[in-house]
């Protein structure tokens, strides 16, 4: 007997983050958007099914903004979008941020849309890492 099946998220989902920069960040009267670098490319789930990943920030701090807080990335479509708060900690360009629980689906479902190269992998292993893949150059696109 052969068994087979797919390790998707309730075995692998847990066991990927994606580490993404806070490029702008634009106040409205309403909302406050946190664009960060990663994009619908490189997290499709939550455009494509509604998902919800969560994102923590990579420094906290005790100032939170009591403002609905959404993150979305810089595609020109409506839909490159992760997630809102009804209150969130204060960030400012440069920070970083991890979408967490990508294990399974992120990088299978990862594309060139919008001619954006794919992220690099890294597995980390304790202390230890290794660059198991490349972030993708941009003359591997347009070639």
């Amino acid at each position: 007997m052969e068994i087979i099946f797919e390790p998707g998220r309730s075995i692998c989902g847990n066991t990927g983050i994606l580490v993404s920069k806070v490029i702008y960040l634009k106040d409205t009267l309403k909302k406050k958007f946190v664009i960060i670098d990663a994009a619908m490319n490189d997290l499709i789930r939550p455009a494509l099914y509604g998902a919800k990943h969560q994102i923590h920030p990579l420094l906290k701090n005790n100032s939170n903004i009591n403002k609905n807080t959404e993150f979305v990335g810089p595609v020109c479509e409506s839909s490159d979008t992760f997630i809102s708060y009804n209150k969130y900690q204060k960030l400012n360009e440069g920070d970083y941020v991890c979408i967490n629980n990508i294990g399974a689906y992120g990088r299978s479902l990862a594309s060139n849309y919008n001619t954006r190269p794919y992220c690099a992998e890294i597995l980390i292993n304790k202390n230890k890492y290794k660059v198991i893949r490349p972030r993708q150059k941009l003359e591997s696109l347009i070639n």
